[in-house]
């Protein structure tokens, strides 16, 4: 697998990482990281802000009413009783509480290592749901053994994968896990703004229901079924989801899958089509004026990106720094103070609040052109 990212400081994630296949497990996988440090990370960095851009300043998120649809076909009559369920990973609670509205006999815990849980405790309060409770790891283990554990957009995120080891100690004995991921199959046909967005340093594993099968089965849970959806992203498309359901202690079934490699090449020739096809409509520009100096700006340079080979390139942030690419440096500027200096476009690659930076370009400059990529 040819494609190698390159990224700015942020904490101690890695600032390189490849792209790897592993054939035999029809899996995708970044190399390079430790879990240490993505667990810092997780930590001090509040995750899940997708919900609430899409939800646009509502409690409930869309996003996660259709996942509990499926989620909820996929258990059948699993809640005709009283269950006991466990979110693990639960950002702001967004599934969970669309669960406890709907089953307010059950018990719904959730648990998530970053500053999310506190919005999600707020989140739970106002609702009046009061067969949700968030807490921390300690109190997860008390409230054992769980009838559902749910790892939502979780594996994707990790280096060190025994965590399904934990999420098993935590089920009674034929308990379900639920596990979802990004559908890396369908990648190619849900393209994103951001060039290349699928692969970034934060998403480590790009799963098949083959490879996550395997996975998941070599820790002693059963397949019992799974299902592939999308939902609403901020970018007003739709986000490919894979869905699969396990047994505590059931049967391993093989799964089959197309190829992943095949996938990747194929999203990857798409977006070098669309990446020099940008390219050549800024090229053409006397310059542009970059806002953001994130992961989507450092993959947007490389790789046949929007961003790659521009002759005269002004970058805007707020914090001051020095990016450097390849073998040039650039200083970044106050986006007021780059926006009145210069006549230019403004290219935004932030990928979070778009909307805002977008305003606020509007606001210093009514009629200044503002390209998104």
């Amino acid at each position: 697998m040819e494609l190698r990212l390159h990224f700015g400081k942020k904490m101690q994630l890695p600032a390189e990482v490849e792209l790897r296949h592993c054939g035999r497990d029809n899996f995708l996988f970044l190399a390079g990281g430790c879990q240490s440090d993505y667990d810092g990370y997780y930590s001090a960095v509040a995750s899940d802000t997708c919900h609430q851009e899409v939800a646009a300043g509502a409690a409930r998120s869309p996003i996660s009413k259709l996942q509990n649809d499926c989620l909820a076909a996929a258990l059948g009559g699993f809640f005709s009783v009283r269950r006991k369920v466990l979110d693990f990973g639960c950002g702001q609670a967004s599934l969970l509480v669309e669960l406890a509205t709907g089953c307010p006999s059950s018990a719904f815990f959730g648990y998530d290592p970053g500053p999310a849980a506190h919005t999600a405790s707020g989140k739970a309060r106002t609702l009046g749901l009061d067969n949700l409770s968030v807490t921390g790891l300690k109190e997860v283990a008390e409230h054992e053994p769980y009838d559902l554990v749910i790892a939502s957009h979780v594996l994707e995120h990790l280096l060190d994968l025994d965590l399904l080891d934990l999420l098993g100690g935590f089920l009674a004995n034929g308990g379900l896990l639920y596990v979802e991921v990004p559908d890396a199959l369908h990648y190619g046909a849900h393209e994103r703004l951001e060039f290349l967005y699928y692969f970034d340093r934060l998403h480590v594993n790009h799963f098949t229901p083959q490879s996550l099968a395997r996975l998941v089965t070599g820790y002693g849970f059963g397949y019992i079924k799974h299902f592939e959806y999308t939902f609403p992203y901020r970018d007003g498309g739709e986000y490919p989801a894979l869905g699969m359901l396990f047994g505590k202690g059931g049967d391993a079934v093989e799964v089959t899958s197309p190829s992943v490699l095949d996938a990747a090449h194929r999203y990857i020739r798409l977006e070098k089509e669309r990446g020099r096809a940008v390219a050549g409509t800024l090229d053409a520009l006397e310059g542009v004026l970059v806002w953001g100096v994130g992961d989507n700006f450092y993959r947007s340079v490389e790789n046949g990106g929007p961003l790659s080979g521009l002759r005269n390139m002004v970058l805007l942030d707020r914090r001051p720094q020095e990016v450097t690419i390849g073998n040039r440096r650039y200083q970044t500027m106050d986006p007021q103070d780059g926006i009145r200096s210069h006549p230019w476009p403004v290219v935004v690659t932030i990928s979070e609040g778009r909307r805002d930076i977008s305003r606020q370009v509007a606001d210093m400059d009514p009629g200044r052109r503002i390209i998104l990529v």
